[in-house]
């Protein structure tokens, strides 16, 4: 009887510690699958969500930017190239073209070089077009007038700048003539300057009677339409120039040169308005710039 209940309560014992040992395992597992589910939520909300949620904010932040900086400003830019292309329509037409050498060449490289080409329209309207007042500046440095040609419409204020070591003195020579001194500026210290207008259209030539090698040329227009440009030095010599902002008309293009003369002489433009006319000038030596332009 006694062995009897022994192995009854035994029996139970090992009944209530088998359960006992298989609640354990329950709760761990059940701790395991809270880790487990709350890793995932981690791994959802630091990565899955979070990276969605970045993508999402790039990908809106790149389609903005892509439309702010693109599309916005595509159209933004469009219309501020109307607006330009319509002031530039408003404000007249443009003048075009080449220029090449013909049985000639220029020297390109030092001081006084020969590779500076004006090009100009001759009248427009009655050349009564008021001049700048900001002035146009020579300077004086390394025994050399810089720069070698300048161009001015008439009335303009041109500054003779002595940034040298020594003295320096500008006078001027009529280029037509070639002999008549039209005005002495004196002479003056390193760091002064002086200025003077010229009144008429025409060519001048700057000189320093102190320093004899120094040479520098002054041409003086009509009007602003015009533009100063250099040969190149390879072959064939070639410039390409443009006169912008010219009002609609008829007129006589035509050029300057320290050496070369225009052939075929003077060429005749007509200018619309919004448009650019095209015109290819060549220079040439002055013993062939009679040669109609069409013979070469």
């Amino acid at each position: 009887m006694n062995r009897m209940l022994i192995v009854r309560l035994s029996v139970g014992a090992m009944i209530v510690l088998g359960a006992a040992l298989l609640i354990v395992p329950a709760e761990e597992t059940m701790a395991g699958d809270a880790v487990s589910v709350s890793k995932a939520a981690v791994k959802q909300g630091n990565g899955f969500t979070t990276r969605a949620a970045r993508g999402d904010a790039t990908n809106t932040g790149k389609a903005a930017a892509k439309q702010g900086n693109g599309f916005t400003t595509r159209a933004a830019r469009g219309d501020a190239t109307n607006t330009g292309k319509a002031a530039a329509k408003q404000n007249g037409g443009s003048i075009t073209g080449t220029i090449k050498l013909w049985r000639a060449r220029a020297k390109t490289k030092g001081p006084k070089s020969y590779k500076d080409v004006v090009v100009y329209l001759e009248k427009v309207g009655n050349n009564d077009i008021p001049p700048p007042t900001t002035p146009a500046r020579i300077d004086q440095k390394g025994l050399v007038f810089i720069p070698h040609v300048l161009v001015v419409q008439k009335g303009t204020p041109i500054e003779f700048a002595n940034n040298d070591n020594d003295k320096h003195n500008v006078y001027f020579l009529d280029d037509a003539s070639g002999k008549t001194r039209t005005k002495d500026l004196g002479t003056w210290m390193p760091g002064e300057k002086r200025s003077h207008a010229f009144k008429e259209s025409k060519v001048v030539t700057t000189l320093c009677k102190l320093h004899l090698e120094m040479a520098a040329y002054v041409v003086v227009l009509d009007n602003p339409f015009f533009t100063k440009v250099a040969l190149s030095e390879g072959k064939p010599q070639r410039a390409s120039f443009t006169i912008k902002n010219v009002p609609p008309g008829k007129y006589t293009l035509s050029t300057w040169h320290k050496k070369l003369k225009l052939k075929g002489g003077s060429q005749e433009v007509t200018v619309e308005d919004g448009k650019t006319a095209t015109v290819d000038l060549t220079l040439t030596k002055a013993k062939y710039a009679k040669v109609a332009k069409n013979k070469e």
